[in-house]
Protein backbone atom coordinates (compact mmCIF):
# COMPACT_ATOMS: atom_id res chain seq x y z
CA UNK A 1 0.00 0.00 0.00
CA UNK A 2 2.79 2.39 0.92
CA UNK A 3 4.60 1.79 -2.38
CA UNK A 4 1.39 2.26 -4.31
CA UNK A 5 1.01 5.68 -2.66
CA UNK A 6 4.63 6.57 -3.48
CA UNK A 7 4.16 5.76 -7.17
CA UNK A 8 0.85 7.62 -7.21
CA UNK A 9 2.39 10.74 -5.70
CA UNK A 10 5.31 10.51 -8.11
CA UNK A 11 2.88 10.32 -11.00
CA UNK A 12 0.93 13.33 -9.73
CA UNK A 13 4.10 15.36 -9.24
CA UNK A 14 5.27 14.54 -12.78
CA UNK A 15 1.97 15.80 -14.17
CA UNK A 16 2.33 19.07 -12.24
CA UNK A 17 6.00 19.56 -13.15
CA UNK A 18 5.72 18.90 -16.88
CA UNK A 19 2.46 20.79 -17.34
CA UNK A 20 4.07 23.76 -15.59
CA UNK A 21 7.15 23.55 -17.80
CA UNK A 22 5.08 23.33 -20.97
CA UNK A 23 3.03 26.31 -19.80
CA UNK A 24 6.30 28.21 -19.39
CA UNK A 25 7.37 27.19 -22.89
CA UNK A 26 4.22 28.65 -24.41
CA UNK A 27 4.61 31.80 -22.33
CA UNK A 28 8.20 32.44 -23.35
CA UNK A 29 7.35 31.71 -26.98
CA UNK A 30 4.59 34.34 -26.82
CA UNK A 31 2.15 31.79 -28.20
CA UNK A 32 -1.25 33.10 -29.26
CA UNK A 33 -4.46 31.81 -27.70
CA UNK A 34 -5.42 30.27 -31.03
CA UNK A 35 -2.17 28.29 -31.31
CA UNK A 36 -2.48 27.23 -27.68
CA UNK A 37 -5.99 25.96 -28.36
CA UNK A 38 -4.68 23.93 -31.33
CA UNK A 39 -1.99 22.35 -29.19
CA UNK A 40 -4.44 21.53 -26.41
CA UNK A 41 -6.76 19.83 -28.88
CA UNK A 42 -3.95 17.57 -30.07
CA UNK A 43 -2.59 17.14 -26.53
CA UNK A 44 -5.94 15.97 -25.14
CA UNK A 45 -6.28 13.30 -27.83
CA UNK A 46 -2.65 12.12 -27.65
CA UNK A 47 -2.47 12.13 -23.86
CA UNK A 48 -5.70 10.19 -23.50
CA UNK A 49 -4.70 7.62 -26.11
CA UNK A 50 -1.13 7.08 -24.87
CA UNK A 51 -1.92 6.88 -21.15
CA UNK A 52 -4.89 4.60 -21.73
CA UNK A 53 -2.83 2.21 -23.87
CA UNK A 54 -0.10 2.17 -21.19
CA UNK A 55 -2.61 1.22 -18.51
CA UNK A 56 -4.41 -1.27 -20.71
CA UNK A 57 -1.26 -3.16 -21.69
CA UNK A 58 0.87 -2.52 -18.61
CA UNK A 59 1.28 -6.24 -17.90
CA UNK A 60 2.58 -6.88 -21.40
CA UNK A 61 4.83 -3.82 -21.23
CA UNK A 62 6.15 -4.91 -17.85
CA UNK A 63 6.93 -8.40 -19.13
CA UNK A 64 8.86 -6.85 -22.01
CA UNK A 65 10.79 -4.30 -19.95
CA UNK A 66 10.75 -6.01 -16.56
CA UNK A 67 12.19 -4.42 -13.45
CA UNK A 68 14.62 -2.55 -15.69
CA UNK A 69 12.01 0.12 -16.32
CA UNK A 70 14.22 2.40 -14.21
CA UNK A 71 16.56 2.48 -17.22
CA UNK A 72 13.95 4.70 -18.88
CA UNK A 73 14.90 7.37 -16.35
CA UNK A 74 18.38 7.47 -17.90
CA UNK A 75 16.73 8.27 -21.20
CA UNK A 76 14.54 10.93 -19.57
CA UNK A 77 17.58 12.49 -17.89
CA UNK A 78 19.40 12.59 -21.24
CA UNK A 79 16.43 14.22 -22.98
CA UNK A 80 16.03 16.88 -20.28
CA UNK A 81 19.72 17.75 -20.29
CA UNK A 82 19.58 17.88 -24.10
CA UNK A 83 16.70 20.37 -23.87
CA UNK A 84 18.75 22.48 -21.47
CA UNK A 85 21.61 22.42 -23.96
CA UNK A 86 19.31 23.47 -26.81
CA UNK A 87 18.02 26.37 -24.75
CA UNK A 88 21.55 27.45 -23.86
CA UNK A 89 22.38 27.90 -27.54
CA UNK A 90 19.87 30.70 -28.12
CA UNK A 91 17.98 33.47 -26.37
CA UNK A 92 14.54 32.83 -27.89
CA UNK A 93 12.38 29.89 -28.92
CA UNK A 94 12.37 30.76 -32.62
CA UNK A 95 14.74 27.98 -33.59
CA UNK A 96 13.95 25.27 -31.07
CA UNK A 97 10.35 25.79 -29.91
CA UNK A 98 8.98 22.65 -31.58
CA UNK A 99 11.95 20.54 -30.49
CA UNK A 100 11.74 21.70 -26.88
CA UNK A 101 7.97 21.22 -26.77
CA UNK A 102 8.09 17.75 -28.36
CA UNK A 103 10.93 16.52 -26.15
CA UNK A 104 9.22 17.89 -23.02
CA UNK A 105 6.01 16.06 -23.86
CA UNK A 106 7.95 12.89 -24.67
CA UNK A 107 9.68 13.12 -21.28
CA UNK A 108 6.31 13.35 -19.57
CA UNK A 109 5.03 10.25 -21.39
CA UNK A 110 8.16 8.31 -20.42
CA UNK A 111 7.72 9.28 -16.76
CA UNK A 112 4.09 8.19 -16.98
CA UNK A 113 5.23 4.88 -18.45
CA UNK A 114 7.66 4.30 -15.58
CA UNK A 115 4.91 4.97 -13.03
CA UNK A 116 2.39 2.77 -14.83
CA UNK A 117 4.94 -0.06 -15.05
CA UNK A 118 5.30 0.04 -11.27
CA UNK A 119 2.35 -2.39 -11.38
CA UNK A 120 0.80 -0.51 -8.50
CA UNK A 121 -2.67 0.95 -8.76
CA UNK A 122 -2.38 4.70 -9.13
CA UNK A 123 -4.61 6.16 -6.40
CA UNK A 124 -6.67 2.96 -6.61
CA UNK A 125 -8.14 4.00 -9.99
CA UNK A 126 -8.60 1.81 -13.04
CA UNK A 127 -6.94 2.52 -16.39
CA UNK A 128 -9.78 4.62 -17.77
CA UNK A 129 -10.06 6.72 -14.61
CA UNK A 130 -6.31 7.32 -14.46
CA UNK A 131 -6.36 8.33 -18.12
CA UNK A 132 -9.21 10.80 -17.66
CA UNK A 133 -7.66 12.37 -14.55
CA UNK A 134 -4.25 12.66 -16.25
CA UNK A 135 -5.62 14.18 -19.45
CA UNK A 136 -7.83 16.72 -17.70
CA UNK A 137 -5.34 17.74 -15.00
CA UNK A 138 -2.33 17.91 -17.33
CA UNK A 139 -3.98 20.18 -19.89
CA UNK A 140 -5.86 22.33 -17.37
CA UNK A 141 -2.58 23.10 -15.57
CA UNK A 142 -0.95 24.12 -18.85
CA UNK A 143 -3.78 26.59 -19.43
CA UNK A 144 -3.65 27.82 -15.83
CA UNK A 145 0.13 28.42 -15.91
CA UNK A 146 0.00 30.14 -19.31
CA UNK A 147 -2.80 32.58 -18.47
CA UNK A 148 -1.49 33.26 -14.96
CA UNK A 149 1.87 34.31 -16.38
CA UNK A 150 0.14 36.35 -19.07
CA UNK A 151 -2.08 38.16 -16.60
CA UNK A 152 0.60 39.07 -14.08
CA UNK A 153 3.49 39.27 -16.58
CA UNK A 154 5.67 37.14 -14.33
CA UNK A 155 9.32 36.26 -15.04
CA UNK A 156 9.04 37.83 -18.49
CA UNK A 157 12.81 38.34 -18.71
CA UNK A 158 13.91 35.12 -17.01
CA UNK A 159 14.31 32.87 -20.04
CA UNK A 160 17.58 31.61 -18.57
CA UNK A 161 15.66 30.16 -15.63
CA UNK A 162 13.86 27.69 -17.89
CA UNK A 163 17.16 26.40 -19.25
CA UNK A 164 18.48 25.93 -15.72
CA UNK A 165 15.29 24.10 -14.73
CA UNK A 166 15.87 21.50 -17.44
CA UNK A 167 19.43 20.91 -16.29
CA UNK A 168 18.20 20.51 -12.70
CA UNK A 169 15.43 18.12 -13.76
CA UNK A 170 17.90 16.13 -15.84
CA UNK A 171 20.32 15.73 -12.94
CA UNK A 172 17.42 14.85 -10.63
CA UNK A 173 16.20 12.05 -12.91
CA UNK A 174 19.76 10.81 -13.28
CA UNK A 175 20.09 10.53 -9.51
CA UNK A 176 16.68 8.88 -9.15
CA UNK A 177 17.61 6.31 -11.80
CA UNK A 178 20.56 5.30 -9.63
CA UNK A 179 18.45 4.90 -6.48
CA UNK A 180 15.33 3.37 -8.02
CA UNK A 181 16.64 -0.22 -8.23
CA UNK A 182 17.24 -0.11 -4.47
CA UNK A 183 13.78 1.34 -3.88
CA UNK A 184 12.23 -1.41 -5.99
CA UNK A 185 14.11 -4.05 -4.01
CA UNK A 186 12.45 -2.82 -0.82
CA UNK A 187 9.13 -4.01 -2.23
CA UNK A 188 10.33 -7.60 -2.56
CA UNK A 189 8.87 -10.20 -0.24
CA UNK A 190 12.27 -11.55 0.77
CA UNK A 191 13.44 -8.21 2.16
CA UNK A 192 15.61 -8.61 5.24
CA UNK A 193 15.63 -6.31 8.27
CA UNK A 194 17.96 -3.33 8.01
CA UNK A 195 20.60 -3.12 10.74
CA UNK A 196 22.24 0.19 11.58
CA UNK A 197 25.72 -0.53 12.90
CA UNK A 198 26.33 2.81 14.57
CA UNK A 199 24.21 5.93 14.82
CA UNK A 200 27.31 7.91 15.81
CA UNK A 201 29.16 6.88 12.66
CA UNK A 202 26.21 7.92 10.50
CA UNK A 203 26.10 11.34 12.17
CA UNK A 204 29.85 11.72 11.75
CA UNK A 205 29.62 10.80 8.07
CA UNK A 206 26.83 13.33 7.50
CA UNK A 207 28.76 16.11 9.25
CA UNK A 208 31.89 15.21 7.31
CA UNK A 209 30.02 15.46 3.98
CA UNK A 210 28.61 18.87 4.96
CA UNK A 211 32.07 20.16 5.94
CA UNK A 212 33.64 18.92 2.71
CA UNK A 213 30.83 20.52 0.69
CA UNK A 214 31.27 23.87 2.43
CA UNK A 215 35.03 23.80 1.94
CA UNK A 216 34.56 22.87 -1.71
CA UNK A 217 32.22 25.82 -2.29
CA UNK A 218 34.61 28.17 -0.49
CA UNK A 219 37.52 26.93 -2.60
CA UNK A 220 35.47 27.37 -5.76
CA UNK A 221 34.75 31.02 -4.92
CA UNK A 222 38.40 31.77 -4.11
CA UNK A 223 40.03 29.93 -7.00
CA UNK A 224 39.44 31.98 -10.16
CA UNK A 225 40.83 29.20 -12.33
CA UNK A 226 37.72 27.14 -11.68
CA UNK A 227 35.26 29.93 -12.50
Amino acid sequence: MAFSLVWSLGYLISIIVFSTVIGLIFYFNETSKKDLAKYLFVSVICTFAMIYVMGLFKDQLYSAIGIYNYALLFLIAFILILIGYLLSKEKTFKGSFKKVLSLSYLSFLLVALVCVLSRSDLFGLNSLQVTLVTTILFNLLIVAVFFTLKKFNLIAESFKMLRDLYFIFGIYFLIVSLFLPNIISLNMEDMKPINIVSIESMIFTFVFIVVVTVLGLWYYRKNTLLK
